[in-house]
């Protein structure tokens, strides 16, 4: 039976997680130095929290769905090395910007491009799996990359909240680009076999031409990962999945990270350290999860998961404004994170094995647009509301969503069981 110390032999898996870890210890870090930064400009302001969080979503708009046709085509090793060294080269001037200007707009600028890269790098970084490791160890695979992509969370968020507030957020800045270049360099050592596959379908017999059959091609894949993604049972249901849940964490996303400052009176350490216990929860899920999960339905056990979620949404929120304790936060936020992993791991699992290895690149892109619309909207509906009442009531008529939504689904039965289950 597959298990994580296989993984652990496989030079290639390690090397990736290595990398993974690295760019993913670095996206957190600029979160939270962005978080630290409106605080600082905009105190308690859920809405100019929003604004910035907006440009870390919008270029999936426009971006992914070009960026899956050719991540398709191309090396995905060197799709994750391009990203991460732009990634460095774009962080590294935010604070040439905080010196000379005083207006955020800039930074909005810097911010987009950032995430323009993350775009090309996310859609790589999920679909290259199935090349480094055998087929009966993309599960386990699945569950460790998960497992790393929390550790490194972990750090990333509790460690830049506590160096935001210690060395000032432009310092900050300079040591989360010198992660994304370590990232690059550990994708740089990855070595294997790339099935050469035609770039346009035809050779083209004058440049006229070759433009002509680009076009054709580009709009044909592009078509065609749409297309997969909406006839297949199982990807739709992961993309209903994903759409909904996504929905509630952008509900929750910033009126969360306000209602922490004001609840325990920092800028940027508690947020951290609680999203650390989130991250710690999400480790341990995964962990469990990685090994468990061949054994269970994986619809059942992502709405069970979602209903679960929700329950511990409330008692977090609920909980933290009654007590005001930093202790039972953490706790609340721990048990939290564990219910939440098996629905990542298992949704991504269900769309490695139903799309192709020439189309992943192109599924994960168009899942990442289906996420980024319910988060993008819905974050800023619950910022303008919490404008105007108790943030408090805001998230827990989240975690009340998720919740229902959760029982509804198990009570209703799953649909296509025999389809989804292991």
């Amino acid at each position: 039976m597959s298990n994580y110390r296989t993984l652990l032999k496989n030079r290639n898996f390690v090397l990736y997680s290595l990398g993974q870890a690295f760019s993913q210890f670095g996206d957190r870090l600029v979160q939270i130095i962005l978080i630290g930064f409106v605080y600082r400009r905009w105190p308690g302001s859920s809405v100019q929290l929003a604004k910035i969080f907006f440009f870390t979503v919008v270029p999936s708009f426009f971006i992914s769905p070009i960026a899956g046709v050719y991540i398709d085509r191309w090396d995905k090793k060197y799709v994750m090395i391009a990203s991460d060294m732009f990634r460095a080269a774009a962080i590294l001037l935010i604070p040439i910007f905080f010196l000379f200007y005083k207006s955020p707009v800039p930074v909005y600028v810097i911010i987009f491009l950032n995430f323009a890269a993350a775009c090309f790098f996310l859609p790589a970084k999920l679909s290259i799996i199935p090349k480094l490791v055998p087929k009966n160890e993309i599960l386990i695979a699945n569950s460790a990359s998960s497992i790393t992509w929390v550790t490194s969370g972990i750090l990333g968020f509790s460690f830049g909240g506590i160096l935001a507030e210690w060395i000032g957020i432009k310092n900050s800045f300079f040591a989360n680009s010198a992660v994304y270049l370590l990232s690059s360099a550990s994708f740089l050592m990855l070595v294997y076999s790339v099935k050469k596959r035609p770039y346009l379908g035809e050779p083209a017999e004058t440049p006229e031409h070759e433009k002509t059959i680009f076009r054709k091609s580009f709009f044909h894949e592009f078509v065609e990962g749409l297309k997969t993604l909406f006839s297949d049972r199982r990807l739709k249901f992961v993309a209903y999945v994903f759409f909904v849940l996504s929905s509630l964490i952008g509900a929750i996303y910033v009126v969360g990270i306000v209602f922490i400052q004001e609840t325990l009176g920092s800028m940027t350490k508690d947020v951290g350290i609680l999203g650390m216990c989130l991250f710690a929860g999400l480790l341990l899920g995964s962990s469990i999860y990685g090994k468990v999960g061949n054994r269970l339905p994986r619809v059942k056990t992502i709405f069970i998961s979602l209903f679960l979620s929700g329950i511990f949404i409330d008692i977090f929120v609920i909980g933290l404004r009654l007590t005001k304790s930093f202790m039972f936060g953490s706790a609340a936020a721990f048990i939290l994170g564990f219910f939440v992993s098996p629905i990542y791991v298992g949704g991504n699992t269900i769309i490695h094995e139903a799309a192709g290895s020439n189309l992943r690149a192109r599924i994960f892109s168009s899942m990442g647009i289906i996420m980024n619309m319910g988060f993008l909207f819905f974050m800023f509906a619950s910022a303008v509301l919490a404008e105007h009442m108790d943030k408090m009531w805001i998230l827990a008529a989240c975690g009340t969503g998720f919740a229902i939504f959760g029982i509804i689904n198990i009570r209703a039965g799953t649909p296509g069981k025999s389809t989804f289950s292991s």
